[in-house]
């Protein structure tokens, strides 16, 4: 039976993803509960969430961690001005074409909502590790 285990953030958000082999259900959930560290993690089968395992006590995250966050925000950040900017690309092309452009500008609108998200995680990231820092 394929399960996976996912590690999260404080937004529930994937920090990692390991797909595992297990007997049954039983084995996943001991998996699942032995890999809680300082973040929760979940157990699924396929689309099917098994369970929510949450670290005994929340720490602050050390100051590793926390930069560790800050260069995959910066990550998605670039992902996501790359795909802006592929969006547009598509845009100028059906309007070349004289296409509908109705759902490329809503692709385009959405992408635009998650990097203003990404932005804000960013930002308050940055915050988070120069009080740490300094």
């Amino acid at each position: 039976m394929r399960c996976y285990l996912f590690t999260l953030d404080d937004c529930v958000r994937t920090l990692n993803a390991q797909e595992v082999d297990c007997r049954n259900a039983e084995e996943a959930l001991q998996l699942g509960s032995a890999a809680v560290a300082s973040d929760p993690v979940e157990v699924s089968r396929g689309p099917r969430r098994l369970a929510r395992f949450e670290p005994k006590q929340r720490q602050e995250r050390p100051l590793s961690r926390l930069r560790e966050r800050l260069i995959v925000a910066e990550r998605r950040l670039r992902e996501g001005e790359r795909h802006i900017s592929q969006q547009e690309r598509v845009i100028a092309q059906l309007k070349r074409e004289r296409r509908d452009l109705a759902l490329a500008l809503s692709v385009l609108d959405t992408l635009i909502e998650a990097q203003k998200a990404y932005l804000q995680e960013r930002d308050l990231l940055v915050v988070d590790v120069t009080k740490r820092s300094g």
